[in-house]
């Protein structure tokens, strides 16, 4: 018989982004070796601060969170090490690098309505130097153990805050600690590069040997009641490794495994309940499962099962106890990873043909949380198993075992904010207090009762004199552990928004593209689609739209030096407009038909220009077309000086400068729907409104936004007045906001959201018409596209579209008109990657692609015609622009249409047929089996009457037999 372990098809995977806890800032430390660390009831975290903080995380409360997040100052320098206390779940002990050790009382604050802590209620003090590493004893209770790089090994009572044993090991500091399952002995690891079985209370290392030979300190774990321990380090080749060792003999491992070349250290987490080991280092993306059962083997199987792989990478990593998970839903364990600004949840589950009953062979009784012994009996050497409870929810033990916070009822209970959920329903959560459940022996019993009908168990269950973490909800209530969350979807005509490639038919190929332009690198209006080409001189390729396919002589403008940015006139198709590194701004007029193509011996740039404008004092960053006025041009240098420009033939020139308002280089310019304001923004993190035509220097109001160094960019949303921009923050993390522009001075955006870890800079384009935004990266292969309306959140994610290669830059086709509504086109691009142009189509999926679909084709904004002439424009005049209808002349509105024909129901009259067989059918078959069967055994008797019918034939009877 083939022996294999029951956990053999556990799966694990990341759970959706509903079940996250966002928003958090974890440590940059690098000497900590804890970033996260949580029990049933809170999760805690490496808090990044000028000083050792943790924060505290109720965990039921995922999902974005109102309020502050609960934090500990816990010491003055960084937090090194902390821990729950596994027999007072609202006990935290901290250690630190200023060698100390606090023990907190999270339960007096959360009572006092505060939202920090900075009192401990016992302060430890004996280590010399940093500690490296706090344990608590699994069986006594206030029991503790610590190490610290002044190479001692401490044992505290945290019941009275005393010191019981100290005990120093000169060889080297010890860096790792791990109890027993009675927590009789300890396991240790030393930057000797040696593990040791020690007696914490006599202080005699009772087995000593090799551990991992790597420079990097080793992490080492007991494999609960088994006589083995696992260490985690390096070899002397700085490769990975996981080593299986023998309690009773450490003169050899008993399995190593190498994992690979990584350099971040990796700290194991095992379930004893199940056998299961989950690795995940420092930096790693993956969690790596390993399988030690000893069902059928002597040694743990060490075997590996499915990784679980994510694109994040890792801060730390937790596991939660076995009282906090679904067990109906078969959770066979949930882990924690930190990452820098996200707390992700990764469940692992096994499937069952029924979740109706409890899976007592998946789920052995667990440790509890009452202690076997007290400090004293401990101290005075005895030894005794962990209490274990049953996790079956027909037992109720769980509830009853939970060592909840009890409050006096007659103590009055103060406001606090830092567990409010985002998802609290208003009525449910009118203040957000700490409340304390009372629940009657009445109203206890028909709880259970409900619970054993529907066999269904949550590990927020409510007990008598319960501290509540979170405000009542429905909806957090009814969330199973699963990443299934109920939700209701949203109504919105452009949910089902998708993207297209044209066919590589339409493609423009066979060119040799420059991305390292400094803003623009591709551009395109109703003619000419323009991409700066590698070359000397800068050239700029402007390409007829209507010349697809591969490009064998492509034809470009000549510009004199270094290309940094450049831009088509909308409204005079054939002007195109340059700045360079020399800071000269020059403009081209292409020929009817396009630039000329030059013969084999010929060149084929174009160098006639039609101006050159000498204004900026270092080179041109940005070039603009204004949308609204004709032939006003928009510059920014890298003088930090924005410029308009008159092309006009009569006035010629520069006309309006802002000097002396940025303070670093500006990386982007728009213009609003009148024309009348000018928004920039600067990496000196600001961004900022200008009315240009006004005498007082033109500034209206400015504001901070993403923090990051990079800078960001930042757009007009049409009519709305709104302004989206997208950035990096200071975890160099790309992020958008949305801010209202009669409102900067709040200095605090609508909106605001991280999107992912990519270093390319996002360019957002904005659809007037649908309200739909799309985000493209540089370097990236995808286009994300988001609605904005005005329905809280307010920018609500749509999709994206994903290509194959990574794009040097996508332009937006402006002129609406061009749009193939036939076939529901709202949105036209073309994408260039290093040798093509690519159009796009983005679409909505209608089913009366006959009739004009007038619900997602409001009149759009004449693009191709100016509102005004610059004379106008200059001049103050402000005027709004056209709008045109884009309905084809030979369609219907759907909205006139009639309604669709009823599909008529078709009957069809079902025949009966009369299998029934005939009566000689069923004679000629029974005699046919009868014959089959009996034909041996009656062939001779056949034969026998066959032969007395011949004699009867013959004649051979006499006449009396007849009588």
């Amino acid at each position: 018989m083939f022996k294999v372990s029951k956990y053999r098809h556990t799966v694990g995977k990341v759970d959706k982004r509903e079940l996250w806890y966002p928003d958090v800032n974890t440590s940059g430390n690098s000497s900590a070796t804890t970033f996260i660390k949580a029990n049933s009831k809170w999760v805690a975290l490496n808090w990044q601060s000028n000083t050792g903080t943790v924060g505290l995380i109720p965990l039921k409360s995922f999902g974005k969170r109102k309020g502050e997040t609960f934090l500990v100052h816990a010491h003055s320098s960084g937090v090194t090490d902390f821990e729950f206390n596994p027999f007072n779940e609202h006990q935290l002990v901290t250690a630190s690098d200023d060698t100390t050790i606090k023990v907190w009382n999270i339960n007096e604050a959360i009572r006092s309505g505060a939202t920090s802590l900075s009192t401990a209620t016992i302060v430890c003090s004996g280590h010399s130097k940093s500690i490296e590493c706090i344990a608590f004893n699994p069986t006594a209770n206030n029991i503790l153990a610590s190490c610290s790089l002044d190479k001692t090994l401490k044992i505290w009572d945290l019941s009275s805050g005393e010191e019981k044993y100290s005990w120093t090991f000169e060889q080297g500091s010890l860096t790792s600690l791990s109890w027993n399952y009675d927590g009789s002995l300890l396991v240790a690891t030393g930057k000797d590069l040696k593990n040791r079985i020690i007696d914490p209370r006599t202080g005699e290392s009772i087995q000593v040997g090799d551990g991992n030979q790597g420079v990097k300190p080793s992490r080492v774990i007991w494999l609960g009641n088994l006589n083995h321990f696992l260490t985690t380090g390096f070899s002397k080749m700085r490769e990975r490794q996981l080593v299986l060792w023998s309690s009773e003999d450490l003169s050899k491992p008993i399995k190593s495994i190498t994992l690979d070349s990584s350099t971040g250290v990796i700290s194991p987490i095992y379930d004893q309940d199940a056998q299961l080991l989950f690795i995940s280092g420092s930096g790693d993306s993956s969690v790596r499962v390993f399988d030690m059962n000893t069902q059928f083997t002597k040694d743990p199987a060490f075997t590996e099962l499915s990784p679980v792989p994510s694109d994040t990478p890792s801060k730390g990593a937790c596991a939660l106890p076995k009282r906090a998970l679904d067990v109906m839903e078969v959770e066979i364990d949930r882990l924690l990873k930190a990452t820098p600004n996200n707390i992700i949840p990764i469940t692992f589950n096994m499937s069952r043909k029924s979740k109706s009953t409890f899976a007592d062979d998946l789920f052995p009784n667990t440790a509890s949380t009452k202690p076997s012994l007290s400090s004293e009996q401990w101290l005075s050497g005895e030894n005794k198993q962990p209490i274990l409870i049953s996790l079956n929810p027909a037992d109720n033990q769980i509830n009853n075992d939970l060592d909840d916070l009890e409050l006096n009822d007659s103590e009055p209970i103060k406001k606090s904010t830092f567990f409010v959920d985002d998802n609290t329903n208003d009525n449910n959560s009118g203040s957000n207090n700490v409340t304390v459940v009372e629940q009657s022996k009445d109203e206890q019993s028909e709880q259970q009762q409900q619970q054993e009908e529907k066999r269904v168990t949550t590990s927020s269950t409510s007990s008598p004199n319960i501290v509540s973490s979170t405000p009542s909800s429905p909806i957090n209530d009814n969330i199973q552990r699963t990443g299934i969350v109920p939700k209701v979807v949203r109504s919105s005509k452009y949910r089902h928004i998708s993207g297209a490639a044209h066919q590589k038919s339409q493609f423009y190929t066979n060119l040799k593209i420059n991305g390292s332009t400094s803003n623009t690198c591709i551009a395109v209006n109703s003619e000419y689609v323009a991409v700066p080409m590698v070359g000397i001189g800068g050239p700029l390729a402007v390409i007829p739209l209507g010349d697809k396919g591969r490009q064998v002589q492509v034809p470009c403008i000549e510009i004199g030096s270094q290309l940094c940015d450049y831009d088509l006139s909308q409204h005079n198709t054939s002007l195109v407009a340059t700045g360079s590194e020399d800071s000269h701004v020059k403009v081209f007029k292409i020929p009817t038909g396009g630039i000329p193509k030059g013969t084999a011996n010929k060149s084929n740039n174009y160098t006639t220009t039609e101006a050159d404008f000498v204004g900026h004092n270092r080179k041109v960053i940005s070039v603009n077309f204004h949308p609204t006025a004709e032939n006003v041009l928009i510059t920014s240098g890298g003088d930090m000086v924005v410029k308009l420009w008159d092309l006009n033939e009569g006035g010629a020139g520069e006309k309006l400068s802002f000097a002396n308002v940025h303070t670093d280089m500006i990386t982007s310019v728009d213009v609003n729907w009148t024309g009348d304001k000018i928004l920039t923004s600067s990496k000196d993190k600001k961004m900022r409104i200008f009315d240009p035509r006004t005498n007082k220097g033109g500034l209206i109001s400015e504001t901070l936004t993403h923090s990051g160094s990079k800078g960001g960019k930042a757009v007009w949303l049409g009519q709305t007045g709104n302004i989206f921009t997208v950035g990096f923050n200071k975890s160099s993390e790309r992020e958008y906001q949305l801010w209202d522009s009669r409102n900067l001075q709040s200095s605090t955006p609508l909106v605001s959201d991280k999107l992912d870890h990519l270093s390319g800079i996002i360019t957002p384009f904005y659809d007037e018409d649908t309200g739909v935004i799309y985000l493209a990266g540089k370097g990236d292969s995808s286009i994300r596209m988001f609605e904005i309306n005005d329905q809280e959140p307010f920018v609500h994610y749509l999709t994206q579209f994903s290509a194959g290669t990574p794009q040097v830059g996508v332009a937006k086709v402006a002129k609406k008109t061009s749009m193939d509504v036939k076939k529901c086109e709202i949105a036209r691009f073309y994408r260039s990657t290093d040798s093509t142009i690519e159009p796009l189509s983005m679409t909505v999926p209608r089913n009366r692609q006959e009739f004009f679909q007038d619900d997602i084709y409001p009149d759009t904004r004449q693009t191709c015609i100016p509102v005004m002439t610059s004379e106008e424009w200059f001049d103050g005049c402000i005027r709004e622009p056209e709008f045109v209808s884009m309905k084809p002349s030979d369609m219907t509105n759907l909205s006139d249409a009639p309604p669709p024909p009823k599909k008529e129901d078709k009957f069809v009259a079902t025949q009966e047929v009369d299998n029934t067989p005939s009566r000689d059918q069923v004679t000629n078959s029974l005699l046919s089996r009868v014959s089959n069967q009996n034909a041996s055994s009656n062939w001779e008797q056949i034969e026998k009457l066959k032969h007395n019918f011949t004699d009867y034939d013959n004649g051979d009877i006499s006449d009396s037999e007849w009588d």
